[in-house]
């Protein structure tokens, strides 16, 4: 069965008494590098489970996986910096 856009979740589960996260994700990019994670520290990490629809589910040590939050840019610095990619092109286009 062919899953929607919508229907392909990533999801992150954990209890305060569990050492682990378990990671459930259809994400391809995500799975790759949980791939590879799990190759290379296999007591942190490894794969739990696949399915046929293409989700797979790894077991993480709690501590190896972390949220990175990011804040919004400001006006200033999207401006500040989409004056100096302008200056670059610019230069480029000199030396061309």
């Amino acid at each position: 069965m062919r899953r929607l856009k919508c229907e392909k979740e990533t999801i992150i589960l954990t209890n305060e008494d569990d050492g682990f996260y378990d990671v459930y994700t259809f994400n391809q990019s995500l799975q790759k590098r949980l791939r590879a994670f799990a190759e290379k520290y296999p007591d942190d990490c490894w794969l739990k489970g696949a399915s046929e629809d293409g989700s797979e589910t790894y077991m993480i040590r709690k501590g190896r996986l972390s949220l990175n939050l990011r804040p919004p840019y400001s006006k200033d610095r999207i401006h500040k910096a989409t004056e100096r990619i302008i200056e670059e092109q610019k230069e480029q286009s000199k030396d061309s």
